[in-house]
């Protein structure tokens, strides 16, 4: 039965219902329980920390003004959010970070906190901060300021005396320039951030950056700072924002840089100039790669094969272990390291070498040999290395000259050093001679010793920078008039919407494929009929040089967008479960705007992409170009979809784009003019044979 509506009159009793039955909780309930003596003097301590150490916790504002005017505080007006300082020395320096202040900029305000620390203490003094120092490998500015009087410098705490387990307390000066504001959690750990940082659980936000970390006595335990967490993809520091997980730098590290701040010195991340020889960049062993020429490890004396056991007279295990020696170290430091070196390792060698700011610029070089292709596999400690063949040599180069040929296997190599017998190093596969050979300079000498028609030979090569053109003649891999014409897969995978196609040799023994991955314009999904068109023009070229040709297609029809490159990863996943691949012959080609996409993929995928192809296109105007090194390599070649003369514009864009190029040490090419795409599929090809090169 459904009750008839309330009459207007009835409405007043109605509402004084309602009111009694909302109130008449509030009047029956119990008085609130009085909180816990333990919950009452943890309130205290926490507040009692915060008291003592809240004179020295300082404000940082932008000054957002021209330098002539900075002068001038008290007018100032920040340009964006207000951050923390913390107070490290009584004559006026101050710590913050570099999200506080960044690299372009040289002064900051700095607000003072009443003279007492407390809410009615006393007016607020607004002072210029002067950029004096920087440590860019922590993220840390030091300011300097003229207060009116000196300045209270809380007390430190030892890294010794840190735990896991204890109180930790986040304190900012943001929301209230009289009053601090406090986070309250536990010390996570206390070797963070590859030794730099430790952690805490406290809520840890830009209102902390630049604010101390406190023990539960007010003492500090570091500066808080935003550092990124690179094994977990986040490398700004600041996407850790309110996480639970947040670092601070140990104020016992930062005290003895003090000194070089205060004296102007910008402190930098100190490099050693090594690459490793493991697919794990975590768990892997320390077994050097690459030596990079000019670099302290060169000058030390390391040498490719050598298995670093310990740094500092620290025991190391791991990659891992290598980098939690290294990244807290600064240019200029000096590092002691214990290798093993020779065929069993059993040779051990002590060096110290001097870390440096920056390694000189690195350009590709080679000597002209093309290695047999070898599977693209995870790296099988267990398994018989496969040896190093060469399966042609490259015309007019070094090899060429020194009278190396196909089948000819490399069983030992050396750099010549000038010593007069240099230690030759066994090479049991192509990745023991790439390791040595990534890290020279062009016009080193290297000796090879052959194996050739049983018999051992030895050679001695001239390394050269690596010309900017693959060769015209690069030999066939598979003869056409031998093989089934090419097939078309569907690369297909429960998480793909829309998989990508590939056009592969019909036959899957023999060699191992190389890869291109082709993007076209924006045309969406990429139906099966869109692939058949481009069998005709790609059938001999996959046939003879023995490429898988990849074609991605893209979720909207009018643009590439970023979510496209899961897809690509997702779709090269795809490929290798179906075909065997070499990780040393991978590039990406693209056309328009599918070539401007092609960089960005290449960027994603970096350093499994040796090289890029752009076909009437350019680079991403605010891409950042990356220092090209020994293990992120890319070859760069530029060409032309018709035969017609260029557009001026684009020509001055194209200079433009390979003196970027240059100065990255990134070898940049021209694909040949070609009148028809079966020619242009074979040059693509036989450059992602050549991308194998030694």
């Amino acid at each position: 039965m459904i009750p008839k509506a309330v009459k207007p009159r009835s409405r007043p009793l109605a509402r004084c219902l309602l009111a009694v039955w909302l109130v008449l909780p509030a009047i029956t309930a119990p008085a609130a329980p009085e909180p816990s003596p333990l919950a009452v003097a943890e309130q205290a301590a926490f507040q009692a920390a915060a008291d003592r150490v809240a004179p020295s916790i300082v404000r940082i504002e932008p000054t957002g003004i021209s330098k002539a005017r900075l002068k001038q505080a008290a007018e100032v007006t920040p340009a964006t959010g207000p951050s923390t300082g913390l107070v490290v020395a009584a004559e006026g320096w101050v710590l913050t970070t570099a999200f506080a202040v960044p690299a372009d900029t040289g002064e900051a305000v700095i607000i003072l906190p009443p003279a007492s620390g407390g809410d009615s203490g006393g007016p607020l003094v607004r002072l210029v901060g002067r950029v004096v120092g920087r440590d860019t490998n922590r993220g840390l500015v030091l300011l300097k300021c003229d207060p009116p009087r000196p300045l209270p410098v809380p007390e430190w705490v030892d890294r010794s005396e840190l735990a896991p387990g204890q109180w930790a307390i986040a304190a900012g000066r943001v929301w209230s320039a009289t009053r601090p504001s406090l986070a309250v959690g536990v010390l996570s750990a206390v070797d963070r951030a590859w030794g730099r940082a430790v952690q805490t659980d406290a809520a840890i936000s830009p209102a902390n950056y630049g604010g101390p970390l406190l023990d539960i006595r007010g003492r500090v335990i570091g500066i808080i700072a935003p550092l990124p967490a690179d094994t977990a993809g986040m490398n700004s520091g600041t996407e850790l924002y309110d996480s639970g997980i947040g670092f601070a730098v140990p104020i016992s590290d930062l005290l003895p840089l003090l000194p070089r701040l205060q004296a102007g010195e910008e402190l930098s991340a100190g490099l050693l100039g090594i690459g490793y020889d493991a697919t794990d960049a975590i768990n892997g062993s320390p077994e050097i790669k690459t030596v990079r020429a000019e670099s302290p490890a060169a000058a030390a004396g390391l040498q490719s094969g050598d298995r670093i056991v310990a740094i500092d007279g620290r025991s190391v295990e791991r990659i891992a272990d290598v980098r939690h020696a290294l990244t807290p170290r600064l240019a200029g430091d000096a590092i002691n390291l214990v290798v093993r070196r020779g065929k069993d390792k059993a040779t051990e060698v002590t060096v110290t070498a001097t870390l440096v700011d920056r390694l000189p610029p690195w350009r590709r070089t080679m000597l002209g040999l093309v290695p047999v292709r070898r599977e693209f596999r995870a790296r099988d400690r267990t398994a018989s290395p496969e040896p190093a063949v060469v399966n042609w040599v490259w015309p007019e180069s070094p090899a060429a000259k020194a009278g190396l040929k196909p089948g000819d296997t490399i069983t030992a190599a050396a750099a010549a050093t000038g010593a007069a017998e240099p230690e030759m190093r066994p090479v049991a596969s192509t990745a023991d001679l790439a390791g040595l050979l990534g890290g020279l300079a062009a016009d080193s000498e290297v000796l090879l010793t052959i194996d050739r028609d049983d018999a051992e030979r030895q050679f001695q090569v001239a390394t050269m920078a690596l010309p900017p053109e693959p060769p015209a003649d690069v030999p066939t891999i598979a003869p056409v008039d031998e093989q089934p014409p090419a097939t078309v897969l569907k690369l297909e995978a429960p998480e793909l919407p829309e998989p990508a196609w590939a056009i592969v040799p019909a036959i899957e023994d023999g060699p191992p494929l190389g890869v291109l991955v082709s993007f076209d314009e924006p045309e969406g999904p990429l139906a099966a009929e869109a692939i058949t068109s481009r069998v005709a023009a790609w059938r001999d070229a996959v046939t003879r040089y023995r490429v898988a040709v990849v074609f991605i297609g893209s979720a909207d029809p009018a643009r590439w967008s970023r979510a496209d490159l899961d897809g690509v990863g997702r779709s090269l996943e795809v490929l290798r479960s179906r075909r065997r691949l070499d990780p040393t012959r991978i590039g990406f080609a693209g056309r328009g705007a599918g070539g401007t996409f092609a960089w960005l993929a290449a960027d994603r995928f970096s350093p499994v992409v040796r090289g890029v192809a752009l076909i009437d296109a350019a680079l991403p105007r605010r891409a950042t170009i990356e220092d090209a090194a020994p293990d992120r390599f890319r070859w760069v070649l530029f060409g032309s979809s018709s035969s017609t003369e260029p557009d001026p514009a684009a020509v001055r864009r194209q200079a433009a784009d390979r003196e970027r190029l240059s100065k990255a040490g990134i070898t940049a090419g021209d694909l040949p003019a070609l009148d028809s795409d079966a020619a242009r599929a074979a040059a693509l090809c036989r450059w992602v044979e050549a991308l194998g090169v030694l």
